[in-house]
């Protein structure tokens, strides 16, 4: 069965614009676009060896040097460049731009459409930081650029949920969706594993520890049900409570030593009152003065 024939892609096929049932993918999308574009525009020629060497180029983008993740610079405290990297791509390797893109269309769409709008974004978004942080754990020296690890958590959950899928391979070959994530998951291991025996470069092989990382971080989230949606909200409805206490704790209104012993003897002689000849006898201005007694106690329980 292929990706169109589902149900539930033919009950959303129909839409009035382009991504309207998809907003996340599309705003993913547009966004690591924009961001090539930017990367290629926004450039200076620089004679810095340390620069040159690390982007391979005399060339330097100034988005490349501020947002791609380098690990020294994320432990310095440049810690947005462990998300950001993810939106952008090699300048000279265009394709894989176009390969990402069109994965995160096809099967991001189909997630988004499953897990809802907000949970695919957080999603998208939690797979990135999970291979950043792997990243720069494993102290790699040549700075990370690329969707590939969110691509390949996107590929791999997908996978996981319809593992008997054919898609073509090389626009050719007819292949389970399930089998290809094994070819993919075991060439980057594998490449790994070489790297570690010395086989391989060591900065090729952080790399690519950070993509398959996204095929883990699938894992981890279908096999424990992980729902960031709710996650984000508690945490989130946990700052709001905070504020909201500091708000009130900010803007108490303490009364002075006198007026609080003064208010205390009133309500003392109420009480007596009561005790005498019942609640029946009280004033409308004691009523009140009881009243305010009663709610500066419960503002100091709030406390």
């Amino acid at each position: 069965m292929g990706f169109e024939d589902r149900e539930y892609f033919q009950q959303n096929s129909a839409y009035t614009s382009w991504g309207a049932d998809t907003p996340s993918t599309k705003r993913l999308l547009i966004i690591t676009v924009v961001v090539f574009f930017a990367q290629s525009l926004l450039t200076r020629e620089s004679a810095d060896l340390q620069l040159i060497a690390k982007f391979h180029s005399t060339i330097i983008s100034y988005v490349d040097q501020w947002f791609m993740l380098d690990a020294p610079a994320a432990l310095s405290g440049q810690v947005w460049r462990i998300l950001t990297y993810g939106f952008c791509h090699d300048r000279q390797a265009a394709i894989t731009l176009v390969f990402n893109m069109v994965m995160l269309w096809f099967i991001g769409g189909r997630l988004e459409r499953m897990y809802g709008s907000r949970e695919f974004m957080l999603y998208y978004l939690a797979a990135t930081i999970f291979a950043g942080l792997l990243f720069v754990g494993i102290g790699a020296t040549t700075p990370l650029a690329g969707a590939n690890p969110a691509v390949m958590a996107i590929f791999a959950l997908y996978a996981f949920h319809f593992p008997r899928e054919e898609i073509l391979f090389f626009f050719l070959i007819p292949v389970q969706i399930f089998v290809l994530l094994m070819i993919y998951v075991g060439l980057d291991i594998y490449s790994v594993l070489q790297a570690m025996q010395g086989g391989a470069p060591w900065p090729y092989a952080a790399i690519t520890a950070a993509h398959v990382s996204g095929a883990g971080f699938a894992f981890l989230y279908k096999h424990y049900d992980w729902h960031l949606d709710g996650i984000w909200r508690g945490v989130t409805g946990w700052r709001k409570w905070l504020r909201r206490r500091a708000v009130s704790s900010q803007l108490r209104v303490f009364e002075p030593a006198p007026v609080a012993e003064e208010l205390e003897s009133k309500v003392d002689a109420i009480l007596a009152k009561i005790h005498e000849h019942g609640s029946e006898s009280l004033t409308e201005a004691e009523r009140a003065t009881l009243e305010k007694a009663s709610q500066r106690e419960r503002s100091k329980r709030n406390i």
